[in-house]
This record gives structure tokens, sequence and C-alpha cells, in this order.
């Protein structure tokens, strides 16, 4: 199953500099990505355990 990856603000998939897009929140059970610029915008509670996990299986997935 593919992944869609693009910020949920501007639907880039990388940022300005060329870094990809991160987990920054999950909503609805669902991953929500950011790019640099929209990250603070779309951030989560700060400390959420729930996004961290995330952000670790997404960087799996990645690898």
């Amino acid at each position: 199953m593919s992944r869609d990856r693009c910020c949920a603000r501007c639907r880039e998939s990388t940022s300005r500099t060329g870094a990809p897009t991160v987990v920054v929140a999950v909503r609805n059970g669902k991953d929500v990505y950011a790019c640099a610029d929209h990250r603070a915008e779309l951030a989560g509670p700060p400390g959420d355990p729930v996004v961290a996990i995330a952000q670790l299986q997404d960087m799996a997935r990645r690898g």
C-alpha cells in the first residue's frame, strides 16, 4: 500500500530545501505529514507519544 506523504497543507512532498515531509500529528488514526513551512501549524500536542511512534514507523518504512 502506497502512502501519501504530501504536506497536508500545501500538498508538496518535500520542503523548499529538498528535505522530506515528516509526521507531525496523528488524527483519526492517520499520519499527518508536513513540510518545514507548515510543521508548526499542523503539529499535534507537544510530547504526544503517538506522534513519536508514528515518526519512528515512518523512518523504518523509508529505510
